[in-house]
């Protein structure tokens, strides 16, 4: 099973390649988490991880569970993801769940060692700043799947989406869900 998470708005570069994906995947098991649709299932950890897990908190991480493939995609705002994307891994990765630490289950043992991840990102400005500010918006996603044991990254994106033109755009997107929709075939 695939999860397909979304966490941008209902428009533009982002959505379209969610979109397009969800045609292009739609001959899978997918589940579809657009995460702006979401925003009840989404708590506000009050506790931290000592909240008591609500019933779709504990829907989420079940469909997260059975999945073998994670694909994110989201804009990245101010160098970093947005807080609905951020929420929904914190609800999400739950511990004795996604991992452990009182089990010594995290990282390489991490109790979803067995799954993959597609990051797929969007940003205004170039990638090369980006990385010259270490990537903060790939390793606030990066950081947590490999907490829970995933390593098998793929990271795509879509840069200077502020001085591109809308063909430019329009290939760039057509060029990541191939590819994407290949690495899952």
């Amino acid at each position: 099973m695939i999860s397909l998470i979304y966490g941008g708005n209902q428009k533009g570069v982002g959505f379209d390649i969610y979109n397009k994906l969800k045609e292009e995947l739609c001959n899978k098991k997918l589940e579809i988490f657009n995460l702006q649709e979401m925003v009840g299932d989404i708590p506000i950890l009050s506790e931290g991880y000592n909240s008591e897990i609500s019933e779709a908190q504990f829907r989420n991480t079940e469909i997260i569970d059975n999945s073998n493939m994670l694909i994110f995609i989201y804009p990245i705002y101010w160098l970093n993801v947005p807080m609905l994307l951020k929420g929904f891994i914190d609800s999400t990765f739950w511990p004795n769940k996604a991992f452990s630490f009182n089990n010594k289950q995290y990282f390489k043992r991490g109790l979803w060692k067995d799954k993959d991840a597609i990051v797929i990102y969007t940003i205004g400005g170039s990638e090369w700043f980006h990385k010259f500010k270490g990537h903060l918006g790939y390793k606030v996603i990066k950081y947590p799947l490999n907490l829970v044991g995933i390593y098998n990254i793929k990271r795509f994106y879509i840069d200077n989406l502020n001085k591109s033109n809308a063909q430019s755009i329009s290939n760039k997107v057509e060029k990541i869900v191939n590819q994407v929709t290949k690495l899952v075939d």
